[in-house]
């Protein structure tokens, strides 16, 4: 009797630990783990027990297949996104950005897929469809760099000059950059008549686009303007023009013919300003033509009518 009531005792012990291993079953380890042997008796002891206890099982059973279910799919997208990474390195950068859209907003994603239609785009010198991408991704790689390229190319193409060079000066050395700051304050001078700055810069510029034959264009134009100048006696500004040029042609040689020309002007003005009894006005002129044939001697003795003290230099 006592043996019985101990057995019975026992079965009573087990049943109302058996839901718990049930469960136990279905959740402890991975649930690719489970056999359909383990299904199987999963659903018979669930029977045993009852339609409550069963309803636990199947749920728990539920949560695991759908865990299982997720984590194949977080194992392929981690696939994928590997696989985008590497393509994108290749340089494809048209495929990798297909690739990087399939997968949304799953880690990088979203950047990288930005980042690459940039480049499809920058590669193109379509710089206006970049810009708005490069925006977004400013801290990626080289967002920054490339969008301020692009809006500096945007603003060149507007014909806003002077705001596209203030833009490629702040990226440096960066790909074209330097020359094409160059260019755009060479072609805003250029609109200004500052043609001192527009030659200066063109020639900074060197290949980059029409600089040189802007360059060239320009400065025929100067030499012409100079040339005509000179022609028509007007010796001290056709010197301001030449002196522009540089070694342009024979610009030096007309520089230097314009500069005697206008001295001599200059020596026969005072020599009038003499003769007409304007002796400070002569003396000022004579004083400006140090070295230039008598002009020294005849300011002294100017300044001595005049009662000006000459300090002799050392």
């Amino acid at each position: 009797m006592f043996g019985f009531n101990r057995l019975q005792a026992k079965m009573v012990k087990q049943r109302a630990a058996e839901p718990t291993a049930f469960s136990n079953l279905v959740t402890q380890g991975h649930p690719s783990d489970l056999s359909l042997r383990d299904i199987r008796d999963i659903s018979v002891q669930s029977r045993r027990h009852g339609a409550s206890a069963a309803k636990r099982v199947l749920f728990a059973l539920c949560l695991c297949l759908l865990a299982a279910t997720l984590t194949a799919c977080s194992g392929d997208k981690t696939s994928a996104y590997n696989k985008a990474i590497s393509i994108f390195a290749t340089g494809d950068y048209a495929a990798a950005a297909a690739a990087f859209d399939k997968l949304g907003d799953f880690q990088q994603s979203t950047t990288y897929a930005a980042y690459a239609h940039g480049l499809v785009l920058y590669d193109k010198a379509d710089y206006a469809g970049a810009e708005p991408y490069f925006e977004k991704t400013q801290d990626f790689m080289y967002g920054k760099q490339r969008y301020l390229y692009s809006h500096a190319n945007v603003l060149q193409a507007a014909g806003s000059f002077d705001e596209a060079a203030t833009t490629y000066l702040l990226l440096g050395e960066f790909e074209e950059a330097p020359a094409r700051a160059a260019y755009c304050t060479a072609r805003s001078a250029e609109n200004k008549e500052d043609y001192e700055t527009a030659l200066f810069d063109y020639g900074e510029a060197g290949t980059y686009a029409d600089s040189a034959a802007r360059l060239s264009n320009l400065q025929t134009q100067v030499y012409d303007h100079a040339m005509d100048l000179k022609n028509d006696k007007e010796f001290e500004q056709a010197l301001k023009w030449f002196g522009l040029l540089g070694d342009y042609f024979d610009s030096q040689a007309q520089a230097k013919q314009c500069k005697d020309y206008f001295r001599d002007q200059q020596y026969v003005q005072a020599d009038a300003y003499e003769t007409q009894g304007d002796l400070k006005q002569a003396y000022q002129i004579f004083s400006g033509l140090s070295g230039y044939r008598d002009a020294d001697t005849r300011a002294s003795d100017l300044a001595s009518k005049l009662g000006i003290a000459v300090t002799d230099e050392p």
